[in-house]
């Protein structure tokens, strides 16, 4: 062979080698984006679902606290009324034992 032919020869296994090392590097470039894709996808998504999750729970607790003051409040009336008629049966209590007697 010449020393033409030898270097042409050259040339192309040196593009050849290269052509599949530059191939290999690029699958393995797709390769890691892929994972990386598949696992930091469902990370985020997880994220926004915990958030979402957080977020209705603080609203159900203001939902709960909010019927839980009224639910007080009607307590607190009922406790009066109670008190009230409880005062109402104990006068009329004496008023017919009074009567009774007389």
């Amino acid at each position: 062979m010449t020393e033409e032919q030898n270097k042409t020869a050259n040339e192309a296994q040196t593009e050849n080698i290269v052509k599949k090392v530059m191939t290999s590097e690029v699958k393995y470039f797709i390769g890691i984006i892929v994972f990386l894709a598949g696992v930091v996808a469902p990370y985020y998504q997880i994220r926004q679902d915990i958030a979402l999750i957080t977020q209705n729970h603080f609203a159900h607790m203001e939902t709960m606290t909010r019927e839980i003051e009224r639910n007080s409040a009607e307590i607190k009336e009922m406790k009066i009324l109670e008190t009230e008629l409880l005062k109402a049966i104990s006068e009329n209590s004496y008023r017919l034992k009074t009567l009774e007697n007389k």
